[in-house]
């Protein structure tokens, strides 16, 4: 019994790492696109529009308490997963993806048309490579030990 559990914290901890590491890979990220962007263009973006928007997918325009619903959601998401026969590092990115893809789904059930694909596409299949390098740092680094 002391090891079940003991392994469910081990997961939970290892998710939330993963998330949270994940998370902010991904606002550096993003930061990082909002520079380049004003620095290619010439026009400077909001950091509140541009960078949050990439990272919450405009949710946190609704309160800004949904800036945290992408991390709690990934980190959900991996933990489910992680109790699949899926890699520990596959579970990761597509854990990190889920909340994305998720918000992405419901902006086209509900023909909201706030993302383009053309957007939307790359970043959800870099927000899983992110998933994956960080899945990767965590078990390098131990950080879920």
């Amino acid at each position: 019994m002391g090891s079940r559990r003991n392994s469910v914290h081990q997961s939970i901890i290892y998710a939330f790492s993963v998330s949270l590491l994940g998370y902010a890979l991904l606002a550096l990220t993003a930061l990082a696109l909002t520079l380049l962007v004003g620095l290619a263009t010439g026009y400077r973006s909001s950091l509140t529009f541009f960078t949050l928007a990439l990272l919450t997918f405009r949710l946190s325009e609704i309160h800004w308490a949904f800036v945290l619903f992408p991390p709690l959601a990934a980190a959900c998401g991996t933990i489910l997963l992680s109790k699949t026969p899926l890699h520990r590092t596959l579970a990761a990115g597509l854990g990190l993806s889920s909340p994305y893809v998720l918000i992405a789904l419901v902006y086209v059930l509900m023909r909201a048309g706030e993302f383009p694909l053309e957007i939307v596409i790359p970043w959800v299949l870099w927000i899983f490579v992110v998933g994956v390098v960080s899945s990767v740092a965590v078990d390098r680094f131990r950080f879920a030990e």
